[in-house]
């Protein structure tokens, strides 16, 4: 099993180091994964990421775990950078000074507010709800636009909170899975919302089996803040990718691509 999306506590909003994650895996039978800390230059979002300063540490600590553990998992050093398009290249030549297995990108701010806050979104007035979610989908449209990073990560977070979607809300995001399709950039399955209020997986069985039918190259990522979350539901979600016809997921090395058959795992209950 992969996972491709784990954070750690230089993202100020999680929990342990990087060791306690990696031994996470282990004992989760993971063959591989991928740190995806938290980076921006947006202003608005930094309490919630890494500092420019701190990611020479980051870095230089996942290699040393590489090196610790490369008899017993295979680990990836990423970013998930917040989408802030003056950024772009300065986050560019930032990028460009280490070699990054993966770097996946995603919306979590929409106008001031933090929709990937669970806290946050709720709080958003039913009255205005719609709106911000149009309003994420168009800042979706225009990162994937500028695609200086390899992997769209939760393309349908906007749905945490678990309020119904506008019906064109879906009806943008397959569009811009057909962008993405054009653009070569691989779409991420995102196991953490199985534990928010909605229930699911970011993005929905709709969304991916549309990104399965443009050809799309998927990831799974389980998007842990905590160490016993790393691998969470990525068993059950890779037999439901199958359903969907999705047969290969995508592992990224300095971030060249190749594609790895699915292999079935058994489900907790199945393990039992």
């Amino acid at each position: 099993m992969i996972d491709y999306h784990i954070h750690t506590l230089l993202c100020n909003h999680a929990v342990g180091g990087i060791r306690s994650y990696v031994e996470s895996a282990v004992r989760a039978g993971l063959s591989e994964i991928c740190f995806l800390e938290h980076f921006t230059l947006d202003h608005a979002s930094t309490a919630h990421a890494m500092a420019p300063e701190e990611v020479p540490f980051y870095v230089y600590a996942v290699q040393e775990m590489k090196r610790a553990y490369r008899d017993r998992i295979t680990i990836r050093t990423g970013l998930e950078v917040d989408f802030c398009p003056e950024a772009v290249p300065a986050l560019t030549e930032i990028i460009h000074r280490f070699e990054f297995d993966l770097i996946g990108c995603s919306v979590h701010f929409v106008d001031g507010i933090n929709i990937a806050s669970r806290r946050h979104a709720a709080a958003i007035p039913d009255k205005d709800f719609d709106a911000v979610c149009r309003r994420y989908v168009q800042r979706i449209r225009e990162m994937v636009e500028i695609p200086f990073f390899d992997v769209v990560c939760h393309l349908d977070v906007i749905k945490k909170s678990g309020r119904a979607l506008p019906a064109d809300v879906e009806t943008g995001l397959m569009e811009v899975i057909d962008r993405m399709a054009e653009q070569d950039l691989a779409l991420e399955v995102n196991t953490g919302g199985l534990a928010h209020p909605v229930k699911a997986c970011y993005p929905s069985e709709a969304l991916i089996a549309h990104a399965v039918k443009r050809g799309l190259a998927l990831t799974t990522g389980s998007d842990a803040h905590k160490a016993h979350a790393v691998g969470a539901g990525i068993a059950t979600t890779s037999a439901t990718l199958q359903k969907l016809g999705a047969t290969h997921l995508a592992r990224f090395n300095r971030r060249r691509r190749t594609l790895v058959p699915i292999v079935p795992q058994p489900t907790p209950q199945e393990s039992q």
